[in-house]
């Protein structure tokens, strides 16, 4: 009687320190939003990915809202690193800077980080609608905060501008980081057709236009 052939089994993965293993889970989460999105993103997946069983995955995260919260965090960190890095100094003076180069020099330092990190910045340019709960209101308050910023920058730049009394600042907060995101997914989708060069362009038109029509008051 012919012995039964044994199936071999699956080799075990390397053990790592929990720090170690934690970033290896979210570099696969990465991969996986990369190549099939955000919704292919399950404990299963990253588990066969990384080259795990689904214990080690269960072992440092609750389900995959919780993997895809802590990759947000992660790389929102990181991003954030990358734009401190390019945003202009005179940003800080707003009494001495050119409004137009100082938020050009954002945008431009926005879009060349999108475009050295895709992966990066695919994950956090997410359409919030098609994200999970979690990370749609981790993505919201990350967007408030940002909007906050840019609110308190153009309050300052507006300052002494007469007739700009009437300017909506939150608004306008918000439709710039609108347009720096939307930017961001056009670069990201088709970077032959949307270039860094020509979104920064679009974005100096749109501050060179708003400028214009509140010009600082003279002596």
């Amino acid at each position: 009687m012919a012995r039964a052939q044994r199936t071999p089994k699956r080799p075990y993965a390397p053990r790592l320190p929990p720090a170690e293993r934690h970033e290896q889970l979210l570099d696969a989460a990465l991969e996986i939003i990369n190549t099939d999105g955000v919704s292919a993103v399950s404990v299963d997946a990253v588990a066969r990915l990384a080259g795990v069983t689904r214990p080690v995955v269960y072992g440092l995260f609750t389900d995959s809202d919780h993997i895809l919260c802590d990759l947000l965090e992660r790389e929102g960190a990181r991003a954030l690193a990358q734009l401190v890095a390019v945003i202009p100094t005179e940003l800080t003076d707003a009494d001495t800077a050119d409004p137009t180069d100082a938020f050009t020099g954002v945008a431009r330092g926005f879009f060349d980080a999108v475009l050295a990190n895709p992966a990066r910045w695919r994950a956090i340019l997410l359409p919030v609608d098609t994200s999970p709960a979690p990370v749609r209101r981790y993505k919201e308050s990350v967007d408030a905060t940002v909007r906050a910023r840019f609110a308190e920058i153009t309050r300052r730049f507006l300052r002494d501008r007469p007739g700009t009394e009437t300017v909506d600042v939150e608004l306008l907060a918000h439709l710039l980081l609108t347009t720096l995101e939307d930017g961001g997914r056009l670069l990201l989708h088709d970077p032959v057709t949307y270039p860094p060069e020509r979104l920064t362009d679009l974005a100096r038109f749109l501050i060179e236009t708003f400028v214009r029509r509140y010009p600082r008051a003279t002596a």
